[in-house]
């Protein structure tokens, strides 16, 4: 099948699906949020609530929206929105090429305006890079426009699709340092070994990667960083997700937000003209399959 793209409608939100011989994969350009990437033959990787608030201006829950220039609360402005304006803006369809190993990619831009300057006084230029194909490819460039250095935060927050999330388990983080979000924000270590969910998580951790998430009888997912430096593994839990009102009560089971980025201490710090890139590759499947049983 040759590599083919198209702008459609889905839900009242302009979207571009992107389709090769191994994935099928959509973007909004709300939020240049990755809404689906599904293995041809295989099921969906990400998630999405049947009850996602589709409107421009709303967070939409699932797939992977892009947090940025903040992560969580805005530390000053407590009327600023959760996980900055990125994710609830529409942004530019810069367009879509293929690379010579017959891969589409979709390029998004999103620059400051008189929305976002209240909010973050800075000039920029965020862009944010899709590649479709065995793999999920993500990359997130900010390019300082303005005379004066900024910090900003970035987490690619990616809701997967599991089979239950008491059979999951999360390989990579054993020993990094986390802030406990539930326990108020402490710091701890996390234990050698893999991390199994039991209850409401909220972790971010410093660590860059690799990371693996491992659901058993599905294939593994293993997510490469570059340009990270942090790592949040996120649930609901029952008690919180009946709070929420865009899920329902028992879609917690269902997900498990696996994100990475820069954040915390690890957020950045961008000089007048500068710019920095994070980024992110989602492998579909064991990595010593692909590379003919190499240990890994």
């Amino acid at each position: 099948m040759a590599v083919g793209w198209q702008r459609v409608v889905r839900n009242g939100l302009d979207v571009v699906e992107l389709a090769t011989a191994a994935s099928l994969c959509s973007i909004a350009l709300h939020g240049a949020q990755v809404l689906s990437f599904q293995p041809r033959g295989g099921r969906d990787r990400l998630w999405v609530s049947d009850k996602a608030r589709w409107n421009v201006g709303s967070a939409l829950r699932g797939g992977i929206p892009l947090c940025f220039p903040w992560f969580g609360p805005h530390a000053t402005g407590p009327g600023f929105p959760a996980h900055g304006f990125a994710r609830t803006r529409l942004w530019r369809l810069v367009g879509v090429d293929e690379l010579p190993d017959a891969k589409p990619r979709a390029v998004f831009e999103l620059r400051a305006d008189e929305q976002t300057r209240p909010l973050f006084p800075y000039a920029f230029t965020a862009r944010s890079t899709v590649i479709a194909g065995e793999d999920l490819e993500l990359s997130f460039e900010v390019e300082n426009d303005g005379a004066e250095a900024f910090e900003f935060e970035i987490a690619m927050h990616s809701y997967f699709a599991v089979s239950d999330i008491a059979a999951v388990s999360v390989e990579g983080l054993g020993g990094s340092s986390y802030v406990d979000k539930v326990a108020g924000g402490a710091g701890h270590q996390q234990a050698v070994g893999a991390l199994e969910i039991a209850g409401e998580v909220d972790r971010v951790y410093t660590s860059g990667g690799p990371l693996a998430l491992i659901d058993p009888g599905h294939p593994t997912l293993h997510l490469e960083g570059q340009g990270i430096a942090s790592a949040v593994v996120w649930n609901p839990g029952p008690a919180k997700a009946r709070a929420l009102g865009d899920i329902d009560p028992e879609d917690y089971r269902r997900f498990v937000c696996l994100e990475m980025g820069n954040l915390g201490p690890g957020r950045i710090s961008l000089a007048a003209g500068a710019r920095h890139v994070s980024a992110v590759r989602i492998r579909n499947e064991d990595l010593g399959s692909r590379r003919g049983g190499e240990a890994r």
